[in-house]
């Protein structure tokens, strides 16, 4: 349990064979096995540098505002080290200064000194909140430009918790830029007391040095392990963010199936390792603190012993001792600047990974229009279908093989259905054309072109597709609808309604097609969501690919057959993919195709197929017959009819 951290340094080679038989070792052949795209994709990708993109960012509006703070910054330090002296000199010469005409004039350049200190520090507080400010916006802007443009596998990858969590803590991103200025400010505030002290002390310089390094060195050497422990506490906060969000959403159903106690141990399991790491990291902060203040008190007690020791004067011992006692003071200010520095990297370094990953299509083709022209797609008309080739073809996922040696052929405007078994990878095989899976090996064309990058884009903008989960928005049905058209509809509204058979829905919402579905369609019956997300892809325009991935499984048998009829009629023009579990509906259709374990094991006419006593269309089909007459035609069931929101006992 908890939370692994993997660091890859490349590829493995392969190990040298043994030596034959009287004679030397030969050196074994090169692994030349091709890795996944993302795999070899992360080897190649350089490591994070966090800060240094944030100083990209800070300098892309020139080095004149970055330059002028740490000036500033260091002017600012130097001053404040210098109010001890001046303090002192003025309690010296106060007898002689009362005596004299220009006391005045002394005073006046002590409030000057003061006054342009504070003008100083104003100067740089507003330039740290402006360049924060600033830079938050960009990577806000950047993040929100980003994500729209990532693919479904990244997210399918990472908790939506998690997700969330990180847009919502660009909010600290702002803080950064004073961090590091007042981090610089305490390091020049040590550096000038120290060189005070060599020019005041001149026999303690050595001690005043040592323990500078010494305290500095606590500082640097701690940074990659608490970093480390800071990421592993941060991961598992992160984790513990989804237990949170299901407890919302998923109430009803952890009730409904006395989920609560499994989801408390898992909580508690979860938790328990976020304590180890917190406790870890605030070991680690302390210990290094701890340290750096031992070596701040031994260096000042070094300081102040051997310049008694070399009979210095008692009378200046005042200052002396207040610039040692500086240095641990200010370098505990700075470790505690420096214990978030760990923090804000790791939230920096979760912020720029979403915006370095791999983009799935371009930015220019998000809105671009359908590569087939406006005049093949006005409403009414359908677009010829595309041409699938796949070759070969083999999908890894998770350092898993799920789909392996697929060979499949698809002429312009064939319709075909998909059974196998569940988990036998037919869906899988469709999201090869949508661009989830990208092939290991093997090649993918689609209308003779490999279907990677911008194709991609394309050949979504072309596809109608209805996956088995029903996406719905707590919008109006109207909204719902249009959803996904783009220019001019593939059909009109009211043609979408009756062939979607959504009059009887329309009848039935209060505000006809302005009424609001809810959230996730919670105010429309699961079926009815089935037809509404059936009207949307229907209105879709310039559809060349149609893949319908147990299109209608909420509905009766009855209505899922008459449905799937009136699609292939729309799309009758179109390449039709068909995923069921009907497998009874399959005999409608031209060609079948059988996959098992990931591979594709027959594909032929469903009447060919049928008809061999061996094949595994012919065990699916006698399975589905049998459940569709022997079992539920049994005499042992009770038929009970709800129609209308009345039971009725057939």
């Amino acid at each position: 349990q908890g939370a692994v951290l993997l660091r890859i340094w490349g590829r493995l080679e392969a190990p040298a064979s043994g030596p034959p038989t009287g004679g030397e070792a030969q050196p074994a052949a090169p692994d030349t096995t091709p890795l996944p795209p993302g795999l070899a994709a992360a080897l190649a990708e350089p490591p994070p540098q966090p800060l240094q993109q944030l100083w990209q960012l800070i300098r892309s509006d020139g080095l004149l505002t970055p330059v002028a703070a740490t000036l500033g910054v260091a002017a600012s330090a130097a001053g404040t080290v210098l109010q001890a002296p001046l303090l002192q000199g003025l309690m010296i010469l106060a007898p002689e200064l009362l005596r004299e005409a220009g006391r005045l004039d002394v005073l006046a350049l002590v409030l000057a000194f003061m006054f342009g200190l504070l003008l100083l520090d104003t100067f740089l507080f507003s330039t740290i909140f402006l360049t924060g400010r600033r830079l938050e916006a960009r990577l806000r802007l950047a993040f929100l430009s980003k994500i729209p443009r990532l693919g479904d596998r990244y997210f399918y990858s990472r908790l939506t918790s998690d997700l969330a969590q990180r847009a919502y803590s660009l909010r600290q991103i702002r803080m950064l830029p004073g961090l590091g200025l007042q981090g610089l400010s305490l390091a020049s505030q040590m550096l000038f007391t120290t060189i005070g002290i060599c020019w005041f002390a001149p026999a303690v310089a050595s001690i005043a040095l040592l323990t500078l390094v010494l305290m500095l060195a606590v500082v640097v050497l701690a940074q990659p392990v608490i970093t480390q422990a800071d990421l592993r506490a941060r991961t598992h906060d992160s984790a513990l963010s989804r237990f949170h969000l299901d407890a919302l959403q998923g109430l009803i159903p952890l009730r409904t199936h006395s989920a609560e106690t499994a989801l408390r141990r898992e909580h508690e399991g979860v938790l328990r390792e976020w304590v180890r790491a917190s406790w870890n990291l605030t070991y680690w902060h302390v210990a290094a603190q701890t340290l750096a203040m031992l070596i701040g008190f031994a260096g000042t007690i070094g300081i102040i012993f051997t310049y008694l020791a070399a009979r210095g004067d008692p009378h200046e011992i005042l200052l002396l001792l207040f610039w040692a006692l500086q240095l641990p003071a200010v370098a505990q200010l700075l470790f505690q600047i420096a214990q978030q520095y760990p923090a804000m990297r790791n939230i920096v370094l979760r912020l720029l990974e979403p915006l370095g990953a791999p983009e799935e299509e371009p930015a220019a083709d998000v809105t671009a229009p359908p590569p087939y022209p406006a005049s093949e797609t006005r409403a009414g008309v359908t677009a010829p279908g595309v041409a699938i080739d796949m070759e070969d073809v083999v999908v890894t996922a998770a350092g898993r093989t799920i789909l392996n040696g697929i060979d499949l052929h698809l002429a312009a405007g064939e319709h075909v259905a998909v059974v196998g078994a569940s988990g036998a990878g037919k869906s899988s095989l469709a999201g090869l054309l949508l661009g989830w899976h990208q092939p290991a090996s093997g090649r993918l064309r689609v209308d003779s072109e490999p279907l990677d990058g911008a194709r991609v884009a394309a050949v979504r903008r072309m596809t109608a597709w209805l996956d088995p989960a029903v996406q719905l928005w707590n919008r109006s049905l109207e909204d719902n609808l249009y959803y996904g058209v783009y220019g001019e509809p593939g059909m009109p509204l009211s043609t979408a309604l009756q062939r979607a058979t959504l009059e009887n829905v329309l009848a039935t919402l209060p505000n006809a097609l302005q009424s609001p579905l809810g959230e996730s369609g919670a105010l429309v019956s699961g079926g009815e969501g089935q037809r509404v997300r059936l009207g949307r892809a229907l209105m879709r325009p310039g559809v060349r690919l149609a893949i319908l991935d147990e299109p209608f499984r909420g509905l009766d048998h009855r209505t899922r057959r008459e449905l799937l009829d009136r699609a292939r009629q729309h799309w009758r023009e179109a390449t039709l993919i068909c995923i069921m579990h009907d497998v009874i509906d399959t005999q409608g259709f031209p060609r079948v195709v059988v996959v098992d374990e990931g591979r594709i094991v027959e594909d032929a006419a469903p009447e060919v197929l049928a008809a061999q006593p061996e094949s595994h269309y012919r065990r699916l089909l006698a399975a589905d017959e049998a459940v569709q007459t022997a079992r539920w035609q049994s005499a042992v069931w009770r038929r009970l009819r709800l129609e209308g929101g009345q039971i009725d006992e057939a």
